[in-house]
């Protein structure tokens, strides 16, 4: 009893070093992408930019709901170096909001553009926070049935 109580401490710890190294990994690599996607929005624009982070957000949920061993948990985080949409909804709101101040004033309006700004960045900032509350709830409840279930909706979420 006693060398089956030691059996499931070995393989406890074995997973939390397993998860941390994991969660390691994933801020490692998201720590790289985020300057990267500086550099693209700045050379190839807000578009093609959020294309790419959703690309690399449904093959990154693709390949976790189709992983079948640790090694694949990893593969899974390599295309999150692009996996940034947060970033790429603030240069959209920056440069939209930005248009609209440069008509108003061109037209004689006042510049509301860092109000807008200010306000727009805000309720993106509050969906962010939603779904990223949200979003892992949402995906603990779908796993009880179906472990993969929430990677699976997730790929289709970053698709739409």
């Amino acid at each position: 009893n006693n060398q089956n109580n030691t059996s499931n401490t070995n393989e406890e710890e074995s997973s939390n070093q397993t998860y941390g190294r994991l969660t390691s990994f994933f801020s490692f690599i998201q720590t790289i992408g985020s300057p990267l996607i500086g550099i693209l929005l700045d050379r190839i624009g807000v578009r093609k930019t959020s294309i790419l982070v959703y690309f690399a957000s449904a093959l990154s949920y693709w390949i976790l709901a189709n992983a079948t061993s640790t090694t694949w948990l990893f593969w899974s985080k390599i295309p999150t170096i692009l996996q940034h949409a947060f970033l790429v909804g603030q240069a959209t709101v920056a440069s939209s909001t930005a248009a609209t101040s440069d008509n108003n004033n061109e037209s004689g309006g006042s510049n509301g553009g860092d109000k807008q700004r200010a306000v727009a960045l805000g309720r993106m900032t509050t969906a962010y926070t939603i779904g990223a509350t949200i979003g892992p709830a949402l995906g603990g409840y779908l796993a009880m049935g179906d472990l993969f279930a929430g990677a699976r909706l997730a790929i289709w979420g970053s698709i739409i």
